[in-house]
């Protein structure tokens, strides 16, 4: 499940544009900025947009509800779907560019919400083993206040937080017989 959430936030993020129209200020590929674990310390100094999205939450929790139960076409039998655990995932993604570029203005959306609405689009996707992961993307954090943020002296790239939960889990189906109506016959022994 954590294979396909990468997968699916790298699409994503490689689908943003900048003011003028470029595309993929975001990269998994050289010069790959887009990182799932730890950024290098220094990687900011030399580059002006980078990702790192890094999983903040990693839960189970253990289920055996029943999610689903439909009855078949001949009415013979019963499927039943049980939920045996649930999986979530939160992932935060910090995007580092320049503010303009960030937040936008009136003319422009900003990338911190062109990715969610990029995240929002999609509700369901496949997993690797073809089960469902849904999506749910939390509202993104905008600057505290952004005088003071343009009065700081340090040259920092400005930076935008968007957290998305993923949840998944694995289901069975098991299939019930229905019983059959009985027809009673008596049998008067003679």
């Amino acid at each position: 499940m954590m294979i396909a959430c990468q997968i699916f936030l790298t699409e994503r993020l490689e689908e943003l544009t900048l003011r003028d129209g470029s595309t993929r200020p975001y990269r998994s590929a050289t010069p790959e900025n887009i990182f799932f674990t730890e950024m290098p310390l220094d990687f900011l100094k030399d580059n002006d947009f980078a990702v790192c999205c890094l999983p903040l939450q990693d839960r189970d929790r253990k289920h055996g509800r029943l999610i689903a139960r439909t009855r078949n076409a001949g009415k013979t039998a019963y499927d039943l779907t049980r939920r045996r655990y649930q999986r979530e995932i939160m992932f935060r993604c910090l995007l580092y560019g320049s503010a303009d570029a960030l937040w936008g203005d009136t003319s422009f959306v900003g990338m911190a919400e062109q990715f969610r609405q990029a995240v929002a689009n999609y509700r369901v996707i496949a997993d690797t083993d073809n089960s469902a992961i849904r999506v749910n993307p939390q509202d993104g954090e905008r600057p505290s206040d952004s005088e003071t943020e343009r009065d700081r002296k340090l040259r920092r790239p400005r930076l935008a937080i968007v957290r998305i939960v993923f949840t998944g889990g694995l289901q069975t189906t098991t299939n019930i017989p229905i019983i059959p109506s009985v027809t009673i016959t008596p049998h008067v022994g003679a």
